[in-house]
């Protein structure tokens, strides 16, 4: 087939009379293929043009070398586009189950069991307060910014080890102070 071999080849050195000859040929029938597919959309353009964006740069990667293919590829891609909309929809829809399912932590405590986690939140930034600089600083860095150890070690200039070692020191100390005070339970 020379034509189809012309055609690859022109979509291949930036020829946009190829790119014109595809997006004429396809962009219809890719329209009706995601309306028929995903209903209520307000604009099916975005995903047509998703189509050909991948496709022209496949092509210029050489992923396609026979105009027999143009199609079937096409509309590889645009199934793929389809399986990716719903995914991320039913993602999206149970992120914000999720969200509505959450309540007030403290909802179900009774008045003395919040005074009491109110005194432990008290005792622990005291005890925090306590420690030495470079362990406030990797405990603030992993529980509040959520920096991973490797961060960490890469900002302090340590080892991960390290840091993992002081982190996890830091947290047995306040524990064993936080044990040790006794007024906490009374």
């Amino acid at each position: 087939m020379k034509g189809s071999e012309s055609l690859i080849e022109s979509l291949k050195t930036d020829n946009s009379s190829g790119d014109t000859k595809i997006i004429h040929k396809y962009n219809a029938r890719l329209f009706t293929y995601f309306r028929s597919r995903i209903k209520g959309l307000d604009s099916y353009d975005d995903l047509v043009q998703e189509v050909f964006v991948s496709f022209f740069a496949a092509v210029k990667k050489g992923k396609i070398q026979d105009d027999e293919f143009i199609a079937p590829f096409i509309f590889g891609i645009a199934r793929n586009i389809v399986y990716n909309y719903f995914y991320k929809k039913k993602k999206t829809e149970n992120i914000a189950k999720k969200a509505e399912s959450e309540h007030d932590p403290f909802i179900n405590f009774s008045g003395e069991e919040i005074l009491q986690n109110e005194r432990l939140i008290v005792l622990v930034n005291k005890y925090i307060g306590k420690l030495k600089d470079v362990d406030r600083t990797i405990l603030k860095e992993f529980y509040i910014r959520e920096n991973t150890i490797s961060e960490i070690s890469v900002l302090l200039k340590k080892t991960k080890h390290y840091v993992s070692v002081r982190k996890e020191r830091a947290i047995k100390k306040i524990k064993s102070e936080i044990l040790r005070s006794e007024d906490i339970f009374k």
